[in-house]
């Protein structure tokens, strides 16, 4: 039996694969090892583009603001630039994360849904060094409904349009 295997399909995936990598930061204290564990992992997915790392507390009350931090690491040699849109960096102008509760549910974006010019002026790009991050801090509850508690995954989800691989999701128990 022959096996026939399309070198068209073969080239069309590496592009869809590659053309994610083209490509703007807070520490909190007693995370450093969490960190550079998502940061191997990042490694491992794409270590030719910037890659997004979520970070947030395993455990929060539904009455916090729900704070994250929002990372963009740079695992490469080189200087790699991303744009803004689609990202934290610019406020809540888009829904850039999936967040779903423990029965699969998605949780409700409530923020504004802006209309982009593309492809991005050049002002929008933000460069980060090579094995450096760039982030932001952000109440997730300024632009998603979550008002129940239970737990949650949230994953990056624009980075089609920022220019980073989306990276690994987290998750949060919130409480009363």
């Amino acid at each position: 039996m022959k096996h026939y295997f399309s070198y068209p399909i073969l080239a069309i995936g590496l592009f869809l694969l590659l053309s994610q990598c083209q490509q703007p930061t807070a520490k909190q204290d007693g995370q450093q090892d969490e960190f550079n564990d998502q940061k191997t992992d990042a490694g491992t997915q794409a270590d030719t583009c910037l890659v997004a790392v979520l970070d947030i507390d395993s455990v929060a009350n539904l009455s916090d603001s729900l704070y994250m931090v929002f990372k963009v690491y740079n695992p490469t040699t080189d200087t790699l630039r991303f744009t803004q849109y689609h990202t934290p960096f610019e406020g809540f102008i888009n829904n850039f994360l999936t967040i779903t509760d423990e029965t699969g549910e998605e949780v409700p974006y409530r923020g504004a849904m802006a209309k982009r010019i593309m492809p991005p002026p050049a002002e929008t790009y933000c460069e980060v060094a090579p094995s450096e991050t760039d982030s932001v801090r952000f109440s997730l509850i300024k632009g998603y409904a979550i008002t129940k508690p239970g737990t949650y995954t949230i994953q990056y989800n624009a980075g089609n349009v920022s220019g980073m691989a989306n990276g690994t999701p987290v998750q949060v128990r919130v409480e009363k």
